[in-house]
């Protein structure tokens, strides 16, 4: 079993300056966001740091066929969301539930989330790191008994700051371990819905290598185990940030290949039902995010943003 570590002083100071912070997010205006977020976007890209070229190159190893041109633009534009995500993230911790949920103005496949939770064993929640996914917790646990993981704070203060505020809409957190997914589980047997966000790089010991994009990744095995130890049904949820500021909330069936009994088929599938979500937004996936991590044989990735002595 995982313990929690204490806050260190820098965790302190995260916590000190960042819960203010959050709350001076909250207050700005729609176009002061905006601008803000543009300006962050060029510094980032300017700035040619890990960032950037960790997004550059996880969408060279995505996308190799995309010319190099709209490679780029992708690229930019991802940063561009990023840090709009950033920046609204003190409203997504401090609004009320009932504002957050009003920015959600169009909602697809509402009824595939209703045929998942009828067929009556549970319902996972696939939710990728994309558009706004802090939005879908308080969607769901508007109608639905709603569990999620999280895991042990680096910054006591300000992380836990932040698991309170996804716990105010309801949602019931429980830890990263053996005991959180005894709580799933229980939840998916009491007919309720548990969401996983599924294309974070689990410890070596949780995950299987399958393809995403075409490239063998190593995937967490926890969606698939969940599946076939209850008979779940399993949907992809996120939210698409619209031109004008606003939200789409959409839902779209899993691949029929994540019911498999064959661990490698089931990953697979999981994998491109990520996919399918990515490319309607691919602009908004966090390409920043070090997904190919891990070669085939566990040895590192070169991401290129290492800082080399002189």
């Amino acid at each position: 079993m995982q313990h929690e570590k204490k806050a260190g002083f820098g965790g302190v100071i995260k916590g000190l300056v960042g819960i203010p912070l959050v709350y001076v997010l909250a207050a700005l205006p729609q176009g002061a966001v905006v601008t803000l977020a543009r300006a962050l976007a060029a510094l980032l890209w300017k700035a040619n740091g890990r960032l950037r070229k960790v997004t550059e190159c996880n969408l060279g190893i995505s996308m190799p066929d995309l010319a190099e041109h709209d490679r780029i633009e992708l690229a930019r534009k991802s940063l561009y969301e990023l840090s709009l995500n950033i920046l609204q993230i003190g409203a997504t911790v401090v609004w009320a539930p009932e504002r957050l949920r009003a920015l959600v103005t169009r909602v697809v496949g509402k009824e595939v989330l209703e045929a998942a939770v009828a067929h009556g064993t549970g319902t996972v929640i696939i939710l990728p790191h994309l558009g706004n996914w802090e939005l879908v917790n308080m969607l769901l646990t508007k109608d639905y008994s709603l569990s999620a993981m999280f895991k042990n704070p680096k910054s006591e203060l300000f992380d836990n700051f932040v698991r309170k505020a996804r716990e105010r809409t309801g949602m019931k957190m429980v830890p990263a371990d053996l005991s959180g997914v005894r709580a799933l589980l229980k939840s998916l047997h009491s007919n309720q819905m548990v969401i996983v966000l599924p294309d974070q790089v689990p410890q070596k010991s949780l995950g299987s290598f399958a393809p995403f994009f075409g490239e063998m990744t190593l995937t967490m095995n926890l969606v698939t185990n969940l599946i076939q130890r209850t008979d779940a049904k399993a949907v992809c949820c996120y939210c698409k940030r619209l031109p004008d500021g606003n939200y789409e909330f959409r839902t779209v069936p899993a691949d029929e290949d994540i019911y498999s009994s064959d661990t490698e088929t089931a990953l697979a599938g999981l994998n491109r039902s990520i996919e399918r979500c990515v490319l309607d937004c691919p602009e908004q996936y966090q390409w920043h995010y070090k997904r190919y991590k891990y070669l085939p044989d566990f040895q590192k990735r070169d991401y290129g943003d290492k800082k080399v002595d002189a």
